[in-house]
């Protein structure tokens, strides 16, 4: 007990308080996000440090992926000399204003971080969210007895399957992480079982995006486990577990598979076979992308204006008949594809560099390979998801975009 109240208060007066903050709440309730951004500035308002000029000049590079970021927002602010739809651009600015304002903050101050502390309280955080969504389903679920109703979207209650999948796969890889460096047995095998956890939540969201990171994931897993151990017998065992595991989920959750085995079929099939009036998950976003590639194509350097992408969408989506699609005025589900016609090709251009020099080489390093599953991460999920559209995957960016190539590790006593 004394060893936990010393450490409570070792981490209140030396922090960074905002920064775990963050950590927790990513995962668990995109609400809190905000406050974690206000917490992480206030926070270094009252401690006070001084501006090191040296850090703040080093931070002026193309190698730095927070002045790409900070230059991907200062385009939407571009974006407004030819936006007509001057309501939802100022509200977009607004939603997005953390891709400013982290980059900016992380440019003047380097913060010192446990990191082993900050990957448990994430893993923490993904683990608290599991047992509130699983408490929240659970009454509909006692009800009927039916795994259908502590899966998919009535599983995900805090934020959207799809972001809540990302962020339980970067938990995920933290277990593997910490899994593969190990010392001792009961250490690797808590992390294991924590990530086998992870694995049945991630196909019981339902998530598409979610499945595609846990494929590339678990492959790195078992690779780096084959390294380490030089036995022939990982690879086979690995495989079996993973059958075993996705065997079990969809033998419990059939609706699981019937998801895939649509989204299977719509990427099989013509666009002109889909429903256009009540299309599959799938089906809506390969019409939405063949409209958002045509808007593309028409608006390549300069987008349409940070104002009116979504009406621009709707009514493409409507001139090309996908009626559903444009009913619910769905995004480009491509993040890539999204700023591309609100900003143009330097939009799109500015938030490739954000990642591409993410995967630069630093000095000193310690954390790079942290740093580069993070980022792959992110990087995979910005493809089939628009993650910069809603506060649930902006806030998360921002942060990690910045964080990760700036704070120094703090020194364990």
């Amino acid at each position: 007990m004394s060893k936990l109240i010393n450490n409570l208060r070792k981490l209140f007066s030396e922090g960074p308080i905002g920064v775990y903050f963050m950590a927790f709440f990513i995962p668990l309730s995109p609400k809190m996000l905000g406050v974690a951004v206000a917490l992480i500035i206030v926070e270094q308002l009252i401690r006070r440090p001084k501006i090191d000029l040296s850090y703040l000049k080093s931070q002026f590079s193309w190698r730095n992926p927070g002045i790409w970021i900070l230059g991907f927002y200062l385009l939407h602010l571009v974006g407004l000399i030819h936006s007509e739809n001057m309501k939802f651009a100022n509200m977009d600015l607004g939603m997005k204003a953390s891709l400013g304002v982290l980059p900016l903050f992380f440019m003047l101050y380097s913060v010192k971080v446990n990191w082993k502390l900050f990957v448990k309280v994430f893993i923490i955080g993904a683990f608290i969210s599991i047992l509130y969504n699983v408490y929240l389903s659970s009454e509909v679920f006692l009800r009927h007895l039916h795994v259908y109703y502590i899966s998919g979207e009535h599983l995900s209650h805090l934020m959207h399957r799809g972001y809540w999948a990302v962020y339980l796969i970067l938990a995920y890889f933290f277990l593997l992480k910490l899994m593969i460096e190990s010392e001792n047995k009961k250490s690797f095998f808590l992390n294991l079982t924590g990530a086998l956890i992870m694995i049945a939540f991630v196909f019981l969201s339902g998530s598409k995006v979610g499945f595609i990171l846990l494929f590339f994931v678990s492959i790195w897993a078992v690779i780096s486990l084959f390294k380490k151990f030089n036995n022939k017998w990982i690879l086979p065992v690995s495989i079996a577990v993973l059958a075993v595991g996705i065997a079990s989920v969809f033998y419990l959750a059939p609706s699981i598979t019937g998801r895939l085995n649509l989204a299977i079929n719509s990427m099989n099939a013509s666009i002109d076979s889909f429903d256009k009036e009540h299309p599959e998950s799938t089906a809506s976003r390969i019409m939405v992308w063949d409209s958002s590639l045509e808007l593309i194509k028409e608006n390549f350097w300069w987008g349409v204006g940070t104002g009116d992408i979504k009406d621009e969408l709707i009514q493409r989506n409507f001139d090309k008949g996908y009626t559903g699609v444009a009913k619910q005025k769905l995004n480009s589900h491509n993040q890539f594809f999204n700023s591309h016609i609100a900003l143009g090709i330097f939009g799109s251009l500015f938030l490739l560099l954000s990642i591409v020099t993410s995967y630069l080489k630093r000095k000193p390093d310690n954390y790079r390979a942290w740093r580069i599953g993070i980022i792959s991460i992110l990087c995979v999920a910005l493809l089939p998801e628009s993650m910069l559209e809603t506060q649930a995957g902006i806030i998360p960016y921002a942060f990690f975009i910045s964080f990760l190539p700036s704070f120094l590790p703090q020194q364990r006593a």
